[in-house]
């Protein structure tokens, strides 16, 4: 019997989801970390009993626990970056990381061109900036979905030639693109754009050398236990986050359950993973943004950073969780709350609610049935003005109420290593079953909109 645990992050990244694979692969002895979303912006902290520390970006972050990892289809690749992590996992481990990595032939690749014309991007937008990671990896998307099987897979990197032919396009495109761009970059920025005149062949021989390594395979790779590993969180999924400061991937269930329909599993569960105050790195809404948090907790996982500045955090929102639920695409089978040691000695607040002029407090965030990024951007505009209805709360009573309100409690934890984490229970169901939920959950989201 084939079973899969999904990782999923129900807030705006950060939550915790790289400990909490690295828990899930020593308790279930799971052989296989399946990476279906995102690309080398996540940033999976795992810190061993030890102290030894790794920021996982790449690989499965359950690689310590002695996991293999597989990026699907819809993972985003980073040559560069994923050499540098494995450099870092080789002094970490002694073990050759690459050994037990595979890549699906479709995965899209990260070159130089799109990470540059991502960082010229949104450095023209001045001081209406999205929140890009500058990772390239909107500008990788958005290339696949202009120019389709133009756009540069982990397949192609086996094919130097092919390879050259496809990144000389992309940089003649690019050129066009930067042409509008570069007057409105700040002066000293402007010579970022020299990279679109270097050869491409001299960039597809660096990206053919960095993927040496590198294993494609089509196929899933076998296991009898495997956790999905997803990036960022659903409340800055591309259709359901609140636009334009989203990311530029599906990080909803989707992904997962498809995969897990695909490899033949049998019983599924579905974490929605969440600290329990929330977390935003970059621009958009945060509408419990609380300084005083952010001042009381301390969190060397995640140092600001040129692109995103500095981690904002705000107190636990029922609103926003409601909404992250309804969002994610299927069934939520249990919640994981990560760092209640952090908020212990501090006076609790969650909010319940949004003011409203007149009435009771707004307590839901609609969910439309279909796409449509203008209604996001939308409810983007009224988060940024909403003015949150706290109650005071103790930790214990917050474990309560979100175990009521939202999902069983499946694993809590304190302190940043699988030792200061506890299992209470996981829920399994058949696949089958969670397909059905799925589509009750899509036909639920028709009758309300």
């Amino acid at each position: 019997m084939k079973r899969a645990v999904i990782v999923e992050g129900l807030g705006f990244g950060d939550e915790g989801k790289g400990a909490t694979v690295d828990f899930l692969v020593r308790e279930l002895q799971a052989d296989l970390v399946i990476r279906f979303c995102g690309g080398s912006q996540a940033g999976h902290n795992v810190e061993l009993d030890d102290g030894r520390r790794h920021t996982f970006s790449q690989f499965g972050a359950g690689s310590l626990a002695g996991s293999a990892t597989y990026l699907a289809e819809q993972m985003i690749i980073h040559p560069a970056a994923m050499r540098a992590e494995a450099a870092h996992l080789r002094r970490l481990t002694g073990r050759d990381p690459f050994a037990a990595l595979a890549i699906h032939p479709r995965a899209l690749v990260s070159t130089p061109y799109h990470q540059e014309l991502n960082r010229l991007r949104e450095l023209a937008r001045g001081s209406a900036r999205h929140g890009s990671c500058g990772h390239g990896i909107g500008e990788t998307r958005r290339y696949w979905l202009e120019h389709g099987q133009d756009a540069v897979t982990a397949a192609d990197l086996k094919d130097l030639d092919l390879l050259a032919a496809k990144l000389e396009l992309l940089r003649q495109r690019c050129l066009l693109e930067i042409e509008s761009l570069t007057p409105r970059v700040p002066g000293g920025q402007r010579g970022r754009a020299a990279l679109f005149f270097e050869p491409s062949r001299n960039i597809a021989a660096d990206l053919s050398r960095l993927s040496a390594p590198l294993t494609i395979q089509p196929e899933t790779p076998a296991f009898r236990t495997a956790v999905l590993e997803g990036s960022q969180g659903v409340l800055l999924d591309e259709w359901r986050g609140f636009h334009p400061h989203t990311t530029w991937s599906t990080v909803t269930l989707h992904h997962a359950l498809a995969i897990a329909e695909e490899a033949g599993v049998d019983e599924l569960c579905a974490l929605g993973v969440i600290r329990c105050y929330l977390t935003r790195h970059g621009a958009g809404p945060l509408p419990t943004r609380d300084r005083y948090l952010e001042e009381a907790i301390a969190d060397r996982g995640n140092p600001p950073n040129p692109w995103q500045g500095r981690i904002r955090c705000g107190w636990p929102d029922l609103v926003l969780l409601r909404y992250a639920v309804t969002a994610a695409g299927g069934p939520v089978d249990g919640l994981v709350i990560n760092g209640l040691d952090q908020l212990r000695g501090l006076p609790l607040r969650l909010a319940t609610g949004y003011r409203r002029a007149t009435g009771a407090p707004r307590r839901h965030l609609p969910v439309t049935a279909a796409p449509c990024l203008a209604w996001q951007s939308r409810l983007a505009s009224y988060l940024q003005q909403a003015e949150p209805v706290y109650e005071r709360i103790s930790l214990t009573d917050l474990e309560t109420r979100l175990e009521r309100k939202i999902a069983p409690l499946a694993i809590r934890s304190v302190g940043p290593s699988a030792r200061g984490r506890t299992l209470r229970e996981l829920r399994f169901r058949p696949l089958a079953e969670s397909q059905a939920d799925r589509d009750l959950c899509i036909e639920a989201k028709r009758g309300r909109t």
